[in-house]
């Protein structure tokens, strides 16, 4: 059982015990705690996104406890339809910022990875500088791949300025392919 579904069961349980609870005389002053309990919920959504469960909880809450206001008479309007009016609006406004969060935590869960190991394989690397022979015919050296410099692998010599497709990628080390491509008119040495 996750941290996020035993918060939301302890609250749901809560909830059950609050119609009872709310008829005390003790319960009109904690109105304001039960409201405020409601916002921290809805800014521990925004901390890190529950899919809105969470924030739907504390928007439930947060309407509760405005709600004890109003019936107390603790609000604007006192205990009239100005005071639910207030009270539906600011919950509202609260269920719109809770949407655009989930929203935007949805959003992000589909962009796809910008960089790592996904985005190198196939890419075409030009070596840095010469590469040297380490054991058994497998040449060692670096290589620059979309402006970054990579140490790199192949098990044909490279040269200085030669341009690979990488093939592979093994921790921090690229493996390029054994064909050197054809350079390009507009390919400019990188010198380190």
């Amino acid at each position: 059982m996750t941290l996020s579904s035993r918060i939301l069961m302890f609250f749901s349980l809560s909830l059950v015990a609050l119609p009872a609870w709310a008829a005390t005389p003790l319960a009109v002053e904690d109105g304001v705690l039960i409201l405020l309990l409601g916002l921290l919920l809805i800014g521990i959504e925004a901390v890190t996104p529950t899919f809105g469960v969470v924030g739907l909880l504390g928007l439930l809450v947060f309407v509760v406890g405005a709600s004890m206001m109003v019936n107390a008479g603790l609000l604007p309007g006192g205990d009239s339809a100005l005071g639910m009016a207030m009270v539906i609006a600011a919950a509202l406004l609260l269920g719109a910022f809770l949407l655009w969060v989930v929203m935007r935590f949805l959003r992000f869960r589909r962009i796809t990875p910008m960089g790592g190991r996904e985005e190198v394989i196939g890419a075409v690397a030009e070596a840095t500088r010469h590469f040297t022979e380490h054991h058994s015919n497998e040449y060692h050296g670096y290589a620059r791949v979309k402006g970054e410099r990579w140490q790199a692998r192949s098990t044909t010599p490279v040269a200085e300025g030669e341009r690979r497709r990488v093939s592979d990628v093994h921790g921090l080390v690229l493996i390029l392919e054994h064909e050197a491509m054809p350079a390009t008119k507009d390919a400019t040495s990188t010198h380190e």
